[in-house]
């Protein structure tokens, strides 16, 4: 029985000794002809016999059978080809023989019978298709550990399987994370992800990676010791959707896709389509290429290789189709419940219903979309930054409930799967708002004892109610001994100066005119247009001569010919609590502008733009005493590279690494158009060689390279280490798990490394310390906790409490009702299994924080 092997062995030396003597001798004729000879003797002696298909059908779920004659110690390969014409280069099935007739079939579509060949082999003949150095029989006793079609080596169950032989093996390495934000579609499903290596050999390896042990591809990469990034690796993953119909008709589908929504060539797809299935060997022509809407333009242009290949599409909108109702934010409110047409805007008051998903959207009461939203569109992350309910309702105007409300006050709650909307009252709805929002004015920090522009060097930390935070964070980076010309050198223009040019012109007053008029309150329209007449109006202000003088002295404190970016630094921005990004403006002043006294002006109209107004109105911030700093630098003019970074890792949740992403010279990062930028967490305890791991690189570069050199990540990885630490210390966050730093980073033209900027990352939730800790104490257990949790307030003074996920989202609120109560059971059942924070809070802050598992 062992014959056959022994002598494929014999005949492979004695081939590799006369072909190295032929081409020694310069012998080609007998060259040629001896490799079609071997080619034939290892044919027959390695990859079997072929045998004649007695029989050709199709079963229920779209498969081929094959029947064949057989014996019980032979078992059979399958092999497929794609055309005709080509050759049988797949392996798709292996088959253990049984007496009289065997049938043969494979994990996908029929092709036609010229599409198929059947290969006959002994058990015990210790013969290896894969070549991966054990025998076939073997290998398919041992599945799903090992793998008779597949060439990787043997894993661990804890690191993830070669072969998935039944869904109890997929299953066991799958995961089921509910808080994926980075990848969307990976919500509420079992998904494990896969690798493949060597992909484009003729022995490529597949790997089914353990998602509950290695959350990233990157570090399942670095166990088995290969480049994730190397052109021959490919990576993705691998969903079930149980409530999806499969291209079989029936219900239940895996799909894959690829990893960062990369699109490949079309013979990529398909022989991943391949390679995942061979390895499945119990789908029934369920598996399918996912389409998310990032890339169905791609999809359009090879829509003719899909349509005559057996490569099943499915796309996200597919998804969905079976949905009749989604509540993707959980909330409740009350509004006016008003159908939106294009154009329209609504106001904070209002339950809106779209029959599109706006391109944007301002605070509202509650949204309604008859087309279907993604848990991270914009619309979505708006209503969780609200806390408003959302939901996906199909054709809502079919439901006599909600159509014969429209129109009027409503009550609307969201729940998982289900949603409640009833009448309400004017003094409802009124009682509601009031409640919700701050019940008092709020007044900014605001110190107008700074009444001169200092140089950065002058300004320190504590100095942020004078100067903003923003110019008082760089200023402080300067202090912490980085290479020179790392943080900017620059000025701060105080407060103080945007309050004397308000005063000087009288702009106070006319403001509260026009904010207080009953149209300007009531209409959106009306408010747009009436603070871009506010803006026009400070634009053309004048200034006092010692305030021009100053603000021409720091001008001319700058070399000839610099261009000065001017950024805003205001007293809502950059805070604690309220991260304000994107609310105001900044300006560059050229060397050809004139007096720099323009572009500040520019700067401070910024404080009245429509969705700062708005953001401050709600929470009560009062108007007039919001106020203007200024932070002025060189402007970094052809800039190699611009990025953003944070010291934790918010996307991919892992731990001991900082997240950046970079772009190439001043294309943008955040929401850009056609690029998508270079991603990279750095390594704080790195365990090999390298310091951190590429998720991506930038669509702008050519093939592996990076943006940033080795040294220049090494030290962005020290100052952001810095940074993160000095922070923490004076925001008296050094336990917070909430607390980080939101950095941006440039490598100018020169090649130098620059931070320009540090802000606190906008999941921190500041701790309110207090005098008498015994007032907000608390204990809780059990801990770990897997359905309930007991919250013990220990008679403390503590009003209410907030469970959040380590992002500062809020998933539980729950109100004190007694002062000297006893212990509460909060339900935790429904949080996925992680890290949570339980909260405490008096007097309107937070007091106390701890941490609690969810199992």
């Amino acid at each position: 029985m062992i014959i056959r092997p022994i002598l494929l062995r014999i005949i492979t030396k004695l081939h590799l000794k006369m072909f190295c003597y032929l081409k020694k001798v310069n012998d080609f004729p007998f060259v040629y002809l001896f490799c079609i000879c071997f080619a034939f003797a290892s044919s027959f002696l390695s990859f079997g016999q072929v045998v004649p298909i007695q029989n050709y059908s199709i079963d229920e779920n779209g498969r081929v059978l094959l029947s064949v004659n057989s014996i019980s110690s032979n078992y059979y390969f399958l092999q497929v080809r794609h055309h005709p014409d080509s050759s049988f280069s797949i392996t798709s099935s292996m088959t253990l023989g049984q007496v009289g007739t065997t049938i043969i079939s494979e994990p996908l579509s029929a092709y036609p019978l010229s599409h198929y060949r059947v290969l006959e082999k002994q058990i015990g003949s210790l013969e290896d298709i894969d070549g991966d150095g054990i025998d076939d029989f073997t290998e398919y006793n041992s599945m799903p550990n090992q793998a008779p079609l597949n060439t990787a080596n043997t894993l661990q169950m804890n690191d993830g399987l070669i072969s998935l032989n039944s869904m109890s093996a997929f299953n066991t390495i799958a995961t089921n994370e509910n808080n994926t934000p980075w990848v969307e579609y990976l919500n509420d499903v079992a998904y494990t992800k896969f690798l493949i290596a060597d992909f484009d050999s003729d022995f490529p390896k597949v790997y089914f990676i353990n998602s509950n042990s290695y959350s990233l591809h990157v570090d399942f990469a670095n166990f088995l010791g290969i480049d994730h990034l190397s052109p021959s690796v490919k990576k993705g993953q691998l969903i079930y959707r149980p409530s999806v119909l499969a291209d079989n008709g029936t219900l239940g589908t895996f799909s894959f896709n690829f990893s960062n929504n990369e699109a490949p060539d079309f013979s990529v797809v398909q022989r991943t389509h391949e390679l995942i299935a061979s390895n499945m060997p119990f789908l029934n022509n369920n598996l399918s290429y996912f389409i998310t809407e990032n890339n169905e333009q791609d999809y359009q242009e090879n829509l003719n290789n899909f349509n005559i290949s057996r490569v099943p599409v499915l796309f996200e909108s597919d998804v969905y189709a079976g949905i009749n109702y989604w509540g993707l934010h959980q909330s409740e409110g009350f509004g006016f419940l008003r159908i939106m047409t294009p154009g329209e805007i609504p106001n904070a008051r209002d339950i809106v219903l779209y029959d599109i998903i706006p391109n944007t959207l301002p605070r509202v009461g509650g949204i309604i979309t008859s087309m279907i939203q993604t848990p991270l569109s914009h619309v979505n992350l708006r209503a969780i930054h609200d806390n408003v309910p959302n939901a996906f309702i199909r054709n809502p105007l079919e439901n006599n409930l909600i159509n014969n409300l429209v129109g009027g006050y409503v009550y609307f709650k969201t729940n998982q799967s289900s949603f409640e909307i009833r009448e309400a009252t004017l003094v409802e709805v009124n009682a509601w708002f009031e409640n919700i929002r701050p019940k008092e004015e709020l007044q900014p920090p605001l110190n107008l004892s700074y009444q001169k522009i200092l140089p950065l060097d002058s300004i320190k930390f504590e100095m942020f109610d004078g100067f903003g935070a923003k110019a008082a964070n760089v200023a402080t980076m300067r202090t912490f001994d980085f290479s020179e010309e790392t943080i900017p050198d620059g000025y701060g223009v105080p407060f103080y100066f945007y309050q004397e040019f308000m005063k000087y012109n009288g702009f106070h007053d006319q403001i509260q005119g026009i904010i207080t008029d009953s149209a300007f309150k009531g209409n959106r329209a009306v408010r747009e247009i009436k603070l871009k007449e506010i803006r026009s109006i400070i634009k053309t202000g004048n200034m006092p001569d010692w305030m021009l003088q100053q603000l021409l002295e720091m001008q001319q404190s700058f070399p000839i010919g610099t261009s000065i970016r001017c950024r805003s630094s205001s007293n809502n921005e950059d805070l604690p609590g309220f991260n304000g990004a994107g609310l105001y403006d900044s300006k560059t002043q050229h060397p050809n502008e004139g007096h720099i006294s323009k572009s500040i002006k520019q700067v401070y109209a910024s404080l009245w733009n429509l969705r700062a107004f708005e953001e401050r109105e709600f929470y009560r911030v009062n108007h007039f005493s919001s106020s203007m700093g200024v932070l002025c630098h060189p402007n970094f003019e052809n800039e190699k590279v611009n990025g953003v970074g944070v010291t934790s890792d918010p996307i991919y949740d892992s731990k001991n690494k900082f997240y950046i992403n970079s772009q190439l010279g001043e294309f943008l990062i955040t929401n850009p158009t056609s690029t998508y930028p270079e991603e990279i967490l750095l390594n704080l305890n790195p365990t090999s060689e390298t310091n951190f791991d590429v998720i991506q690189y930038s669509s702008l570069v050519n093939g592996n390279e990076l943006l940033l050199t080795i040294e220049q990540l090494s030290l962005l990885k020290d100052y952001m280490t810095v940074i993160h630490e000095t922070f923490a210390k004076l925001y008296e966050a050094e336990t917070n798990p909430t607390f980080a730093m939101d950095i941006e980073y440039k490598i100018d033209s020169l090649g130098k490394l620059v931070i320009k900027q540090a802000r606190p990352w906008v999941a921190f939730v500041p701790e309110k310390k207090s005098n008498d800790k015994t007032k907000c104490d608390f204990s809780i257990y059990p801990n770990p906790a897997s359905d309930l949790l007991n919250f013990d307030p220990n008679n403390s003074e503590i009003e209410f409490l907030i469970i959040a996920d380590l992002n500062g989202k809020s998933l539980l609120e729950r109100k004190i009702e007694n002062i000297s109560k006893t212990e509460i059971q909060l339900p935790v059942s429904n949080l996925s299994s992680g890290i949570y924070l339980i909260s405490a809070i008096s007097n309107k802050n937070v007091c106390k924080s701890k941490k609690f598992i969810k199992l």
